[in-house]
């Protein structure tokens, strides 16, 4: 049988092609990381969710969705914020030309 996580962490994969049928808890911790203007530690996260959410396991959830995506959900020092994905990196140089004289 299953775990808990692993059911939770299957249901968000199968939603990720239904956003609209995402958990509210998902919706919830996605709409706090995507709002704040810094990254956010787990115990700040968890303040902000009701208290029936596991928030390792909404993390985890919440990574797994935007895994393939243009954006990642990334810890950095220990706080989760999302991120240009890797292979995209390249849209975020800039290019200039210096003139000179």
């Amino acid at each position: 049988m299953a775990s808990l996580a692993e059911k939770r962490v299957a249901d968000a994969e199968e939603h990720a092609e239904h956003p609209q049928a995402r958990p509210d808890e998902l919706r919830l911790l996605e709409a706090l990381l995507f709002a704040s203007t810094e990254p956010l530690d787990q115990a700040t996260l968890a303040k902000r969710m009701p208290d029936s959410v596991d928030i390792k396991v909404a993390l985890a959830q919440l990574q797994a969705d935007y895994a393939s995506r243009g954006v990642n959900l990334v810890r950095i020092a220990n706080k989760w914020t999302f991120r240009t994905a890797g292979d995209l990196s390249w849209l975020m140089t800039r290019e200039s030309t210096e003139t000179r004289r």
